[in-house]
């Protein structure tokens, strides 16, 4: 019987331009309010708690247990230059084959992020989250569920996962004031993201929003599992081979990004594998009715 895998990992993105990812890209942005400076700036430590909150929902829903892959690869703790990480895994069958946590920090500030691949058995959804916390006082977040089909050809998944999500997503958006949207800045990102991925840059510091908007997507994509049934073996094939797909684009996003940030090629590498899990050799999918 194959390895189910599920990938939901806390990472930091590093971004090509000194790891400002999170902040608006030029011609990108959409202002909804004025911006108030905030009283208290928001630091790593704050990026942190987020994960914390993250991890202990995600602890109490899935069977999730620690596993040494990221300390295999001699980036459980790193640094390269001015940049220093942390990388801790988990894996947890029958639904969750991987889970990973990591923070970044620089000269940049923080950020986190989770992504969670869900195994082929069945369709939910992949989920996406990133925070930071920058140096300049600001902080950001990009929110999203990965599809796991082709959405035109499956509207009635584009309207249960997506659609349903705007309504929501505006209330984000005028939860803070100064809030901007902001354009993923990676190709490979982008190629993965859904077309309400939710990308926003805070100027005024407000860490609560970031936090309160990362618990309610996060509750959200828990709450899908709710009685969530397996797929059918066809289905399954067509799951595996594009998610295989996607997992290798995150690795190559996360190389790229580190690569031009300075980091070292090799350890670079070595730093995104372990953002991105074991890998898809083991993640088959056949689920525990497999043969």
């Amino acid at each position: 019987r194959g390895r189910l895998v599920m990938v939901c990992h806390i990472l930091a993105v590093v971004t090509a331009s000194a790891l400002v990812a999170g902040r608006p890209a030029h011609g990108t942005m959409r202002r909804v309010a004025m911006p108030r400076q905030s009283s208290i700036m928001a630091t790593a430590d704050d990026v942190a708690s987020i994960q914390a909150e993250c991890m202990a929902k995600l602890e109490a829903a899935l069977p999730l247990r620690a596993d040494g892959f990221p300390d295999s690869l001699g980036c459980g703790s790193w640094a390269a230059g001015e940049f220093s990480g942390d990388v801790s895994g988990y894996a947890g069958e029958p639904k969750v084959g991987w889970v990973t946590r990591a923070l970044t920090r620089g000269s940049f500030g923080a950020e986190g992020e989770i992504v969670a691949w869900v195994a082929p058995s069945y369709d939910i959804p992949h989920l996406y989250q990133t925070m930071s916390a920058n140096a300049d006082g600001s902080v950001a977040m990009t929110l999203d569920y990965t599809p796991r089909y082709d959405l035109p050809a499956d509207t009635q998944y584009l309207n249960d996962y997506f659609m349903s999500q705007l309504q929501w997503q505006q209330q984000v958006m005028a939860s803070s004031p100064g809030v901007m949207e902001t354009a993923k800045p990676d190709v490979w990102q982008r190629t993965i993201q859904s077309p309400t991925a939710l990308s926003l840059y805070f100027p005024s510091g407000d860490i609560n929003a970031v936090r309160t908007a990362v618990g309610q997507h996060l509750d959200t994509w828990l709450g899908w599992w709710q009685g969530a049934a397996e797929v059918n073996r066809m289905k399954r094939g067509g799951l595996f081979g594009r998610d295989t797909k996607m997992h290798r684009m995150r690795f190559q996003s996360h190389s790229d990004r580190l690569k031009a940030a300075g980091v070292d090629p090799s350890m670079a590498e070595s730093v995104a594998q372990a953002m991105v899990g074991p890998g898809d050799e083991q993640y088959v999918g056949l689920g525990d009715g497999g043969e």
